[in-house]
C-alpha cells in the first residue's frame, strides 16, 4: 500500500457528512498569482486553498486532498492566524526572483491580494446556501474587536478609545472607519498580466515613441492629519503648530499599483497651464482707513486673547470693555495714518469737498439700498457729478487651476487575440474609473459608503536612452508635457467610428474609438521644477526630478 492509498484510507471517516469543519478545495483558476500558475508548458508546482464553513483556511503545496490538508503532512505556505506568509510560503513563491527582494515583497503583495479575493469568493458562494458561514479573519469581515460597534452590512468598524481626561484627548477619539474597498481590483491585476499593448506587435521603446499609463488604487492624501494619532502627527509634522506655521502637507495619492496599459502616442498631444488672477478695486478712502486699521489688528488680538484666558465670570465684562477699546483703536488709528478725525469731519461736511461728495454717494447707496434700489455708489457719482472714483484697480493673484487632458485613440483590430487586448484595454480604463463599493458587498447591494475609484499615471516614453540616473527611468520623453497623477474623468467609447457597424464574428466591432478625459489631482508649483532629487519631499515618491532642458509640467 502507498503512502498516498494509506492516507486515503487512514482519512476516509471524514468522506461523509460535511461538517462547518470540514475543509473543501478552493478553485483558484482564476487567481495566477495565488495558484503560482507561472509555467504552464512544464512542470509547475501549483498551490492549493482549502477552506471550511466555519472560517478557518490552509494554504498549501498542489497535490493535496481535502482528508489531509489539516493533518500537519501538509506544508502550510500561509499563517491566517498573525497574517502573513510563513518561511516556506515566501521560499514557494519567491523561487523565480533570484533573490531580488523589491520584486519578491511586490510579487507577495499581489498573491496576498489574491487570497483575500480567493477567500472572499469563497465566502459568498458559501453564505448563500449556508447562513451561518463565516468569513476568514483575514478578511475583517466580523470586526469582533473589544469596544467595537459594527455595522454587519457594510463591515465598518468604529472604534471607541476613552481618551486623556486632563489632556487634549479628553472624552473619546474617533478611530478610522475599518473599511476595505476594491473587491474586484483583482481583476484588472489579471487583465494587466495579458500584456495590454496595442498594437500587440508594437515595437515600443526599441523603435516607436508610445504612452503608458499606469493604475492604482487611490490613497487618501490626508488621511494622518485627521486620524492619526498624536504620536503620528508628531512625527509628520501635522501638529496644528506645525500646520500653523508650514502649511499642510500633501501625501502621494497613489498606493497599490495594479497594473498598466501601453498604447500609441496620441495624435492630439497638447497642454495649457493656467493660474486664476482677477481685478482688484482700492480707493482712496478705504485704503486710508484700512493703512491705519491694520497697523492696530495686533493689539487688538492681544485684547481679545486676554478676553478668552481670563475668567469666565469676566468674559461678559471683557466683551463690553474690548468693544469700547476697538473704538479707541479705530480712532488711533485715523491718527496714525495721518487723518485728524476732527478735520476730516469738517472736510466731509464741507459741501463738493472730494470726502462729501464720495461719503454722501456712499451713504445714499447704503439708504437706497436698504430699499431694495440696487444703486451702486459709482452709478450716484457717474450720473450726478460725471466722474467716479479712482478704484486703483489692479490685477491680482487668486489660485492655481487644476489642468484636463483628453486623449483618442482609434483601435482596429487585426487578430482575434488582438481584439481581446481591445476589450480589455477598454475594460483596465472603465472599471478603473468606476466607484468602489466595500469589499464584501454583492452586486447589485448596499453599500453605506463610496471608494474613491483608482487614479492613473500617464507617462510618455521614447527610445532616446540618457538623463540623470535618478529619474525614474532613462526612457522618459521630456520633449512633451508631464503629467501628474490623475483621476479619469471620462472613458467614452464609439463603436461605429465610421458611421456604420461593421463587425467581425461574434460582433466584434472592426474598429473602435476611445476618448479618455483625465484630470490631475493637484496643481503644478514652481517646486515641480526642481532637477534636483533631495530637493523632493520623502513623502512624495510620485514626483521625480525635471532636467533643465526637459519641457517638464
Amino acid at each position: 500500500m502507498g503512502l498516498g492509498e494509506f492516507l486515503e484510507e487512514s482519512f476516509d471517516n471524514l468522506d461523509g457528512e460535511i461538517t462547518p469543519n470540514t475543509y473543501q478545495e478552493v478553485n483558484l483558476d482564476n487567481y495566477k498569482f495565488l495558484s503560482d500558475e507561472d509555467n504552464p508548458e512544464g512542470f509547475d508546482e501549483r498551490a492549493s486553498l482549502f477552506t471550511t464553513a466555519n472560517g478557518a483556511a490552509i494554504l498549501t503545496s498542489g497535490g493535496i486532498s481535502e482528508n489531509i490538508a489539516d493533518t500537519g503532512l501538509a506544508t502550510k505556505y500561509y499563517d491566517f492566524d498573525k497574517g502573513e506568509f510563513t518561511e516556506a510560503g515566501k521560499n514557494f513563491y519567491s523561487r523565480k526572483f533570484d533573490g531580488d527582494q523589491e520584486k519578491i515583497d511586490r510579487h507577495l503583495a499581489n498573491v496576498e491580494s489574491e487570497l483575500k479575493g480567493a477567500l472572499l469568493d469563497d465566502y459568498q458562494k458559501r453564505i448563500k446556501t449556508d447562513e451561518n458561514a463565516v468569513p476568514n479573519s483575514l478578511l475583517n469581515l466580523n470586526g469582533e474587536l473589544d469596544n467595537t460597534n459594527i455595522d454587519d452590512n457594510v463591515g465598518i468598524s468604529t472604534t471607541i478609545t476613552e481618551g486623556d481626561q486632563n489632556g487634549s484627548n479628553a472624552g473619546f477619539e474617533l478611530e478610522p472607519l475599518q473599511i476595505e474597498f476594491g473587491v474586484v481590483d483583482n481583476i484588472i491585476e489579471k487583465l494587466s498580466l495579458r500584456n495590454l499593448i496595442y498594437p500587440i506587435d508594437a515595437d515600443f521603446g526599441n523603435t516607436q515613441d508610445y504612452m503608458q499609463i499606469n493604475q492604482f488604487t487611490y490613497r487618501a492624501p490626508n488621511q494622518k492629519l485627521f486620524f492619526g494619532t498624536d504620536a503620528e502627527k508628531e512625527e509628520l509634522g501635522l501638529n496644528p503648530d506645525d500646520i500653523g506655521i508650514g502649511g499642510v502637507p500633501m501625501g502621494t495619492p497613489k498606493e497599490k499599483h495594479l497594473g498598466l496599459v501601453k498604447l500609441p502616442m496620441p495624435n492630439s498631444l497638447a497642454d495649457s497651464n493656467n493660474v486664476s488672477w482677477g481685478a482688484d478695486q482700492l480707493n482712496a478712502l478705504t485704503a486710508a482707513v484700512s493703512s491705519g486699521v491694520m497697523g492696530q489688528v495686533n493689539p487688538f488680538l492681544q485684547n481679545t486673547f486676554d478676553t478668552l484666558n481670563d475668567d469666565k465670570q469676566n468674559a461678559l465684562q471683557k466683551t463690553g470693555s474690548l468693544i469700547t477699546g476697538t473704538f479707541n483703536q479705530l480712532k488711533r488709528a485715523f491718527e496714525q495714518a495721518g487723518i485728524n478725525i476732527q478735520e476730516a469731519g469738517s472736510e466731509f461736511m464741507t459741501a463738493g469737498s472730494p470726502l462729501n461728495v464720495l461719503g454722501t454717494s456712499v451713504i445714499g447707496s447704503a439708504l437706497l439700498n436698504a430699499f431694495q434700489f440696487g444703486i451702486t455708489p459709482e452709478t450716484i457719482l457717474a450720473r450726478g457729478q460725471g466722474v467716479v472714483p479712482n478704484n486703483n484697480l489692479s490685477l491680482l493673484f487668486n489660485s492655481p487651476t487644476l489642468r484636463e487632458f483628453t486623449f483618442t485613440w482609434k483601435l482596429t483590430p487585426r487578430s482575434r487575440e488582438e481584439a481581446v487586448r481591445v476589450n480589455n484595454i477598454i475594460r483596465f480604463f472603465k472599471q478603473g474609473m468606476a466607484p468602489k463599493k466595500g469589499i464584501n458587498t454583492t452586486s447589485g447591494g448596499a453599500s453605506y459608503f463610496l471608494g474613491t475609484p483608482n487614479v492613473f499615471d500617464l507617462k510618455f516614453k521614447t527610445t532616446t536612452q540618457g538623463g540623470s540616473f535618478f529619474f525614474e527611468g532613462d526612457d522618459i520623453n521630456n520633449s512633451v508635457v508631464r503629467i501628474k497623477t490623475c483621476a479619469c474623468t471620462g472613458c467614452a467609447v464609439n463603436y461605429t467610428p465610421d458611421g456604420m457597424w461593421n463587425a467581425y464574428e461574434r460582433g466584434q466591432p472592426v474598429s473602435v474609438t476611445m476618448s479618455l478625459r483625465f484630470a490631475e489631482l493637484e496643481p503644478i508649483f514652481d517646486t515641480d521644477y526642481d532637477d534636483d532629487l533631495f530637493d523632493y519631499s520623502p513623502n512624495r515618491p510620485d514626483l521625480q526630478p525635471v532636467p533643465i532642458d526637459a519641457v517638464g509640467y
